[in-house]
């Protein structure tokens, strides 16, 4: 192992004097020393040293994402023509490309959770109540594939067909993966998540969904979600677990007897006004949504078979809770939320 993580006596405690949000701020400032074991864990079972540290090799893929940088291939290229960037992440010498492939395979997607998990752990201490009013919502991402619908012929064959598209009248199918989060209602910060394909129904995925979150250390009290989450298991397993269930009416179910639907069970009543203020914060797990896709490349995806399109997706999760980590302990918090600010020079 080659040594510990060369940045981190920069960002010991309080916070770090920087006068301006910067790339450069960012990786100086992130402290990665308490998911360095998760990532030690990748080669202790083979004899051979890795060839760069592994705290610097994840210090690069946050960079490639926050620079929005398309590919491993041209990030090597970067690190190779500008070598001001080595130190900063911590290289003594610039990956080759194939390095980050090994990387995220030897280290995989369980691993890159609990790393995201640990970072997302570390906010608790500067936003109290995180975790407490959660909002759920899934996206669809086109895989990288080119299904042939007629002869049934896939080159990702852990992809799927799923619906997209707001209105039910006018469906749009989409052929990919299904990114399903979960995110506190008031602070908009990603709290867990799953990667499924993308016929996998929402509803099915919720109560997975509330325990992985509920098992990741966050005490949960209000659960928002819209009409595709509505049925009556869902209501009863959220107050199973003493959370208030705040998800909208699917118009398909509003017919149903009232027994049916379970509303007479709900601590606070449908479209009463304290469920509409409740409500109107679903809205944060769609702004996460949009970070991911617009300043993060989610969508990007150039990539087949779950468990690399996983790895991409928890890398986007693992960046913009680097962000929000840093953003706090540098006098930046009002720009936990923001990447933009950070891609830049300063």
């Amino acid at each position: 192992m080659q040594g510990t993580d060369p940045t981190v006596e920069k960002c010991c405690n309080g916070l770090i004097e920087v006068s301006s949000p910067s790339i450069v701020s960012l990786l100086r400032a992130l402290d990665l020393r308490a998911v360095e074991p998760v990532l030690r864990e990748a080669y202790s079972e083979c004899r051979r040293r890795p060839s760069h540290p592994p705290a610097a090799m994840l210090r690069a893929l946050i960079f490639q994402k926050v620079r929005q940088i398309p590919s491993w291939r041209k990030l090597a290229s970067t690190l190779k023509h500008e070598t001001d960037w080595l130190p900063v992440l911590g290289f003594e010498r610039a990956p080759h490309h194939d390095c980050f492939s090994e990387f995220t395979k030897r280290v995989g997607p369980e691993r890159l959770r609990r790393v995201f998990l640990i970072l997302q752990s570390q906010l608790r201490l500067n936003y109290p109540g995180l975790g407490q009013r959660i909002a759920m919502d899934s996206t669809i991402v086109r895989g990288y594939s080119n299904p042939n619908r007629r002869k049934g012929t896939v080159s990702d064959s852990d992809a799927a067909w799923g619906v997209t598209g707001q209105k039910p009248s006018k469906p749009a199918y989409v052929f990919g993966y299904k990114l399903h989060i979960s995110c506190d209602a008031h602070f908009g910060l990603p709290l867990d998540y799953l990667v499924v394909p993308a016929n996998r129904s929402d509803s099915r995925l919720y109560y997975p969904t509330l325990l992985s979150t509920r098992a990741a250390g966050n005490r949960v009290e209000v659960v928002i979600a819209d009409a595709g989450y509505d049925s009556k298991r869902n209501i009863l397993l959220t107050l199973k677990h003493h959370a208030v269930p705040i998800i909208k009416l699917n118009p398909r179910r509003s017919k149903e007897k009232r027994g049916r639907r379970a509303d007479y069970l709900l601590p606070v009543r449908r479209d009463s006004e304290e469920w509409n203020r409740y409500y109107a914060l679903r809205t944060s797990v769609e702004r996460v949504f949009s970070r991911f896709k617009e300043e993060l490349g989610l969508e990007h995806l150039k990539l087949r078979r779950l468990e690399r399109v996983e790895v991409h997706f928890a890398l986007c999760l693992i960046a913009m809770a680097a962000i929000a980590s840093t953003a706090t302990i540098t006098g930046f918090s009002h720009l936990a939320l923001c990447i933009e600010p950070w891609r830049y020079y300063g």
